[in-house]
């Protein structure tokens, strides 16, 4: 069981930010590594003799005490521009005698030093930082900067700026911002791949808003960049609090993070089947990769290298999602990079031993938790038909159908589940429910999965789903089309973004607007040219005419542009010139029936009869008696009626 102590920091109310009804006094989670060692910002301060939080040593590596809130002084510390990246500058010597690297910048005529004055410190444990250019004048706009990625909590991350952290696109996109003018705000706890914590972050970038509010004024407006989970938490704070953002740029979006566990949960589960039918028999359909996205409804190639095998043929279940269920679902298993931590800090070795290493018990205050400490998952796969479009669309065999339904199974329960072996065993099969008969028609199918009812109202009353029924600010979801590459940042998360919009608001999803770029675009020219389209918006009061739907090829030509750019993905027309040029992949779910907006835990079920005679397996699909008894063996409940979500 986590061990919890109360928050000690003092909840901060945004300025000009409304406040959730739902927004109370957070729990602090214990054990959390603090990393400003890290981030070359010196050991957190002491703040208890209680053992609470994380060890702290003096020069000569005694306990000195512990850290419960990983907080340091606030600090500044300034930084050049090379032309391609940022080293620290001396501000005590470095204008008398200047680096020859170090290149200026020109603001409003005047030529100065291209010097960035970043201030670091701590704001609900985790580590923020606020960039500006040193010799000239903010322009009274603020950036709020959030990464990405995939973590499970228990630690505080590091810092941009200093230790050289900025990555490739952060090197390219911060000078452009900072030459005109922008200030940058960021926090560790903006980063999910520290943690997916939604509400955590949102409270900690409310906090930190409202800190440079205080120190460095009200900003016109702020606008929120970020990509992946970066991109996540912009549609989270737009839907759960207003008034944080003004606008967005989210680029390789999501629409949230918990919905994506929905379909990705599949991607093992059909994975092994494939593998199995392939040891099976080598001549095996499934032996084609391409085939594979029939059933899996992502991309797939014969030729791109899989990360397995070593060899051509792969999907982007494979290649883009490998690790994603182990890292949310599996307890036992954590980034190696803990243990590290664990050692290099000199945490005792029992310290962490009873984590549950997944996203629900990341996210304990919202799921609970039962005797044993294992959070509810909302994971579910009852009635969920793998392949149906396939059969109906006369791709796939019904004898297939029925053997691929009857073999997929599902994940076990949290207390069943055991070390994640990559090597030996991909895609973690040993935590799946499978069946040795289920190939025989008579045989035993492999138990499906229920998903837990308090979980799943726990995911939406916690505002972990983007549910469309609110964005209030303009957003230019922008993403830089990787369907080639089986890249995890699939080209259709836009579009359930905005299928979410339409369903539940309608006039909401007029301020969403989507931008598509060829791999070899310049990103980083196509973020700024949102931030100038941003900046005529929230300067004017309106949309100006740049802000609409939109594809570019590699020179960032405008390809088409307008309301019909995207036809035919959510109208079922006529596709317009972007949805040619750039083709969207469905999921596994969608191909099993479930609409693009993906936000479905648990289907409504119909009864087998009903599905025999409303269409459900299309006009030319007649099963046999032993047909129809297998398929009643696999579907005892009944199968998913989407037409009629829960």
């Amino acid at each position: 069981m986590k061990a919890w102590i109360l928050a000690v920091v003092t909840a901060i109310t945004l300025a000009g930010c409304s406040t959730p009804q739902s927004h109370e006094q957070p729990r602090q989670q214990q054990p959390f590594i603090c990393r400003t060692v890290e981030s070359g910002l010196g050991q957190p301060l002491v703040d208890n003799q209680q053992g609470i939080g994380h060890p702290v040593r003096d020069d000569a590596g005694k306990l000195a005490g512990y850290s419960s809130q990983c907080a340091i002084k606030p600090r500044i510390q300034h930084f050049y521009y090379t032309g391609t990246g940022f080293k620290p500058f001396d501000i005590g010597n470095g204008y008398q005698s200047p680096p020859a690297d170090l290149k200026t910048v020109v603001v409003n005529g005047t030529v100065v030093p291209f010097v960035v004055r970043v201030e670091a410190g701590t704001i609900n444990r985790f580590i923020y930082t606020i960039a500006m250019l040193e010799r000239a004048p903010w322009n009274h706009k603020l950036v709020y900067w959030m990464r990405g990625g995939v973590g499970i909590g228990h630690q505080q991350g590091t810092a941009m700026w200093f230790s050289d952290a900025l990555n490739g696109s952060e090197k390219q996109l911060m000078p452009k911002l900072l030459a005109q003018g922008y200030a940058i705000a960021n926090s560790s706890g903006n980063e999910s791949g520290v943690h997916y914590n939604m509400r955590l972050a949102e409270e900690t970038a409310a906090q930190t808003k409202a800190y440079f509010v205080e120190k460095y004024g009200k900003p016109l407006y702020t606008i929120g960049i970020g990509g992946s989970g970066g991109a996540v938490q912009q549609y989270m704070f737009a839907q759960n609090r207003p008034g944080l953002l003004d606008a967005g740029i989210p680029v390789q979006s999501y629409p949230d993070m918990v919905t994506q566990s929905i379909p990705v949960s599949d991607c093992p589960l059909l994975g092994q089947y494939f593998r199995d039918e392939v040891a099976r028999d080598p001549n095996s359909p499934w032996a084609t990769w391409s085939r594979q996205s029939l059933v899996q409804g992502m991309n797939a190639s014969d030729t791109v290298k899989n990360p397995f095998t070593g060899k051509p043929g792969t999907t982007e279940c494979i290649n883009g999602w490998r690790f994603a269920m182990p890292t949310v679902l599996n307890p036992h298993f954590r980034d190696s990079k803990f243990d590290k931590a664990i050692a290099f800090y000199g945490y005792a070795p029992e310290a962490f031993a009873g984590v549950k290493w997944t996203h629900w018990n990341d996210l304990e205050e919202f799921y609970g938790s039962d005797a044993e400490g294992f959070a509810p998952i909302p994971l579910d796969n009852v009635g969920v038909q793998y392949g149906l479009a396939a059969l109906v669309a006369g791709k796939l065999g019904a004898d297939e159908f029925l053997r691929l339904n009857a073999c997929a199974g599902s994940w076990k329960e949290q207390r069943d589940f055991v070390p994640y072996k990559p090597d030996s065993d991909p895609f973690d099969s040993a935590n799946m429910h499978r069946s040795a008969a289920c190939r025989d028609p008579a045989g035993t199918p492999a138990q499906r999965r229920e998903g837990n009812q308090g979980a799943i109202r726990a995911a939406f009353d916690s505002g972990h789903v983007f549910t469309g029924k609110r964005l209030g600010i303009p957003m230019i979801d922008l993403r830089p089309y990787r369907e080639a590459e089986l890249d995890m940042h699939n080209a259709r998360q836009a579009f359930s973004i905005r299928a979410r919009l339409l369903a539940a608001n309608p006039g909401e999803a007029k301020r969403q607007v989507v931008w598509f770029a060829r791999p070899d675009t310049d990103l980083s020219g196509q973020v700024m040219q949102a931030v100038s389209v941003l900046d005529k918006y929230l300067s004017s009061g309106g949309a100006p005419a740049e802000f609409a739907d939109r594809c570019v090829d590699s020179a960032g030509t405008v390809l088409a542009s307008g309301p019909q750019a995207w036809a035919g993905i959510l109208d079922g027309g006529k596709p317009g010139a972007c949805t040619q040029a750039f083709p969207i992949h469905a999921s596994p779910r969608m191909v099993a029936g479930e609409s693009i907006r993906g936000d479905t835990f648990k289907c409504r079920l119909k009864p087998l009869a009903k599905a025999y005679t409303d269409g459900t397996y299309g006009p030319a699909i007649r099963f046999s008696d032993a047909q129809k008894a297998w398929l009643s063996r696999i579907f005892p409940q009944g199968v998913c009626d989407y037409n009629n979500g829960l």
